[in-house]
């Protein structure tokens, strides 16, 4: 009766781990599709935070710590005082998308400051807007500086991503200098950039 009980139980414990076996043979196919199921999801939010063409192809990989792009650009036909009451103007209404807002800076609660009393021989005005991506999901910070005065003005702007963790850009920030400064309709001349370097030469 004993050797009976015994051989009972191999045959339980291979019954049970038969079942086992086929436990997890019926969990694989679950976990695969778990799996293609969440690289979907990555690939439609990847998608859904993505830069809106044109000017997202000059990307930007932690040059700030987080993504950012910085220009100078030369304006050869403008002055210093147009160009800053051309942005100032552009920005208070939202800039050319809508989705620019001019910020108050230390020197004036309505926009661009005047450094010219205090800094004459290197900058003249000073300014800050924020601007919402197309697809609402993200606000970045652009900083503009318009360098000594003159009748050629030079602009050095500054946009960088404000979330934390934002390592890439997509093209973004080079996007909110680029879609404002076109806006203008005046001709600029690139001078210098950080980060967002422009995509190699064919």
């Amino acid at each position: 009766m004993h050797l009976m009980l015994l051989s009972s139980s191999k045959d339980d414990a291979r019954l049970g781990a038969s079942q086992d076996h086929g436990g997890l043979s019926d969990r694989r196919p679950q976990a695969r599709w778990r799996l293609q199921a969440t690289k979907m999801l990555a690939l439609i939010l990847s998608a859904g935070l993505a830069c809106v063409a044109p000017d997202c192809d000059r990307p930007d990989y932690g040059s700030c710590g987080v993504a950012c792009c910085k220009v100078l650009v030369s304006f050869p036909n403008v002055s210093s005082a147009s160009l800053m009451a051309k942005l100032n103007t552009s920005l208070a209404a939202g800039g050319p998308d809508g989705r620019f807002t001019l910020m108050p800076t230390a020197e004036s609660p309505y926009g661009f400051g005047d450094l010219r009393p205090y800094h004459p021989d290197a900058v003249s005005f000073i300014g800050q807007a924020f601007h919402q991506t197309e697809k609402k999901t993200y606000t970045d910070t652009i900083n503009f500086l318009l360098l000594k005065e003159s009748g050629s003005a030079t602009l050095r702007a500054h946009s960088i991503s404000q979330i934390g963790g934002a390592y890439g850009d997509d093209g973004q920030n080079y996007k909110n200098i680029a879609v404002l400064l076109k806006s203008l309709n005046v001709s600029f001349i690139e001078l210098e950039h950080e980060g967002c370097d422009p995509a190699p030469a064919a």
